[in-house]
């Protein structure tokens, strides 16, 4: 599911609300089930950041997105430590990161506006993380 907001001047009914609520719950336990792992699996990780965007945004506005920035700054600190003990990204993972890097930057306005300029910076690094 790619995020593209039918509300984009954040105006969203309370039933929107409460789902998207709910999806944000369900999407931060799995994000902490995986962080609990002591392998950081790049596409699972990544599916479930494109997943939390959006609703966070809807529910918690721009804390929301600063709230996912978190979310992804922990992702590159995982794959940092992952390089340095010795496992560099596999082809399929080195892809699917810069796939999903340059779509986030494509992503504009909505809910989830990552023109910001702290966003690009770490979009900009899980592209370079991807080189390596």
């Amino acid at each position: 599911m790619m995020f593209a907001s039918a509300n984009p001047l954040g105006h969203f009914s309370a039933p929107q609300l409460k789902l998207a609520g709910m999806t944000v719950q369900t999407v931060q336990f799995e994000l902490e089930r995986m962080k609990r792992m002591p392998m950081v699996m790049v596409e699972a990780y990544l599916d479930c950041l494109n997943k939390l965007i959006e609703p966070l945004a809807m529910v918690q506005g721009m804390m929301g997105l600063r709230a996912w920035l978190s979310e992804v700054q922990f992702f590159i600190a995982k794959l940092k430590q992952r390089s340095f003990q010795g496992m560099p990204l596999v082809p399929r993972e080195r892809q699917v990161l810069q796939w999903y890097s340059a779509r986030w930057r494509e992503l504009r306005g909505g809910a989830c506006d990552m023109g910001r300029p702290e966003a690009q910076i770490v979009l900009i690094t899980l592209g370079e993380m991807a080189m390596f």
